[in-house]
């Protein structure tokens, strides 16, 4: 059970972790891309924020069907379609920290059992919540490395 509150308290901590790195950040900076095609600071923020609403609808269904097909979605289309590099940081972020928040409360109801139920990924096959949940705190880590360096480059632009 303790692993299962570690991955709990990732889900909950990334958000604030995330925001952390771009406060006071300037609009230029957040709009800043560092190829053409690449995404900018919103835009991470934004995939993350997407990324944390599938993951919520994907936890639902595993918590309360038996052997779900699980959603998957095209992340550079669902970007582009929400055009962050627009939108209000502040906005993207609290829908991101929401979601996390969701997944948290549902989260702290499972009994260890309820960890091992799965669904059914198109591409990666059968998953249970806790490997689910797993990939999903990764992921994040990931970009928030990826916001750190792209921080640190929209700076010396």
């Amino acid at each position: 059970m303790a692993h299962n509150m570690k991955i709990i308290k990732r889900v909950k901590t990334l958000p604030d972790r995330i925001a952390a790195e771009i406060e006071g950040l300037s609009e230029e900076a957040l709009r800043w891309r560092p190829a053409d095609g690449a995404w900018s600071l919103k835009e991470v923020c934004g995939h993350l924020r997407d990324d944390s609403e599938v993951w919520w609808r994907r936890l639902s269904m595993m918590v309360k069907e038996a052997y779900p097909v699980l959603p998957s979605y095209d992340q550079e289309a669902l970007v582009r379609e929400h055009a962050y590099q627009d939108a209000d940081i502040a906005a993207v972020l609290g829908d991101f920290k929401r979601f996390r928040l969701d997944m948290v409360e549902n989260l702290s109801t499972l009994t260890r059992d309820s960890w091992e139920r799965t669904g059914q990924h198109p591409d990666w096959g059968r998953l249970t919540i806790r490997q689910g949940m797993e990939m999903m705190v990764r992921h994040t880590e990931e970009h928030l490395d990826q916001v750190r360096e792209l921080r640190a480059k929209a700076a010396r632009a």
